[in-house]
């Protein structure tokens, strides 16, 4: 359910993603695409591809 509001409302835009432990463990990027359980974030010519389970949080920033 976390992809399909991610695809339909962040595709374009920039998100931090938390995954729990130190307040600092995150990952930014622009929202390059979310299917299947996985986002796609792009940040520096590089894609991170991120298991959705994992999320506990994200923001646009």
């Amino acid at each position: 359910m976390l992809d399909k509001t991610i695809s339909e409302h962040f595709i374009d835009k920039t998100i931090e993603v938390y995954f729990g432990g130190r307040p600092n463990e995150t990952i930014t990027g622009k929202v390059v695409g979310s299917a299947d359980g996985v986002v796609v974030l792009e940040h520096d010519q590089r894609r991170d591809f991120i298991n959705v389970g994992k999320i506990v949080a994200f923001w646009e920033v």
